[in-house]
């Protein structure tokens, strides 16, 4: 499940984007804060798994009809394809009418997302 991001949620928040390289320096991550705060086309969300806790977060940018994946960053534990793969469930469903795109490392996981969708959706038909 996404949940927004809210300032209520920043010690959150930082201790998961703490696990992303380019943000482990504390002044960095303040700015990255920012500009998901300041920027209508920037939005962050905190993602939970099935479990009470949040589990990681989603960054996500906005075109006009594309929603892009700019990062996942999960507590370790929660680090699989399964987990990728129902954020980015939660991410469709929240946007369905935007095409998703991934940046470099998502982009192979959104394809084995969607040929995984598609061969689900035809296995569905043909037990219909």
């Amino acid at each position: 499940m996404l949940n927004k991001y809210s300032d209520e949620n920043k010690m959150i928040a930082m201790g998961f984007l703490s696990y992303i390289n380019d943000l482990k320096d504390l002044d960095n991550m303040e700015q990255e804060l920012k500009l998901y705060s300041e920027d209508e086309n920037r939005q962050l969300y905190l993602w939970k798994s099935n479990i009470e806790d949040y589990s990681g977060i989603v960054a996500l940018s906005f075109s006009e009809n594309t929603v892009f994946i700019e990062y996942i960053s999960l507590n370790p534990s929660y680090r699989s394809q399964s987990n990728i793969f129902k954020i980015f469930d939660d991410i469709q469903q929240r946007f369905p009418n935007y095409v998703m795109l991934g940046n470099f490392g998502l982009s192979e996981q959104l394809q084995h997302w969607r040929q995984n969708k598609k061969k689900l959706e035809k296995d569905t038909k043909e037990n219909d």
